[in-house]
């Protein structure tokens, strides 16, 4: 197969002697333009790479990444409870600059979750109490599953999901669940009292 050169159809069937040469000064510029896109380019990849270095870091101190957990957390309550009161209807209440230890983190997971049970409770009206905080707790139980493990999927892919790092997750897991569970004994408690008050009147 022979090779034709780029300019050579076109030359073809122009008369003898006739080629389509681009001036040096053009030729110069090209090159000009072209090394400045490469240097544009290498500068933009190494600039990402800082970018990305730099996160790593910060999420390796424990503090980032306990804010991270935070925000994906409170999306995993919005996705779950998105059919019940709409889309965005639960504020996302994602701060920066605040205490991010497991402890404060997990008391403002479970704090948001919780204080939307007054809502659901309008939303889904049921005589059986127990039943409607049953449901109720499957519901924002499914989004802060589903918000640790968006977390930490994004921590190991970031290979910082160890040491202090793991640590600080699972111990902010064990107490919203705690939170969680106090939750709803102090629901159930609350449930009973009525109860009681119409007992001790009769």
């Amino acid at each position: 197969m022979s090779t034709i050169k780029p300019d050579a159809a076109v030359n073809a069937s122009r008369p003898s002697g006739y080629k389509t040469e681009l001036p040096a000064t053009a030729n110069a510029k090209a090159q000009e333009n072209y090394s400045q896109m490469l240097q544009k380019t290498g500068k933009d990849v190494l600039n990402q790479s800082i970018m990305q270095a730099n996160e790593k870091v910060a999420l390796q101190s424990g503090n980032k990444s306990l804010s991270l957990l935070y925000k994906t957390a409170l999306e995993g309550i919005n996705k779950e409870l998105e059919p019940i009161f709409g889309s965005n209807a639960a504020q996302k209440i994602y701060d920066s600059g605040i205490d991010t230890s497991p402890e404060a983190t997990a008391g403002r997971i479970v704090g948001f979750a919780t204080s939307l049970f007054t809502l659901y409770q309008q939303q889904r009206p049921s005589d059986d109490q127990e039943q409607q905080l049953n449901d109720f707790m499957d519901i924002i139980g499914k989004g802060i599953e589903k918000g640790f493990a968006d977390a930490i999927n994004i921590l190991q892919g970031l290979q910082v999901f160890e040491g202090e790092v793991k640590a600080g997750v699972d111990s902010t897991y064990d107490l919203v669940m705690q939170g969680l569970q106090k939750f709803r004994e102090q629901m159930l408690e609350s449930f009973k009292q009525p109860e009681q008050a119409e007992q001790s009147k009769s």
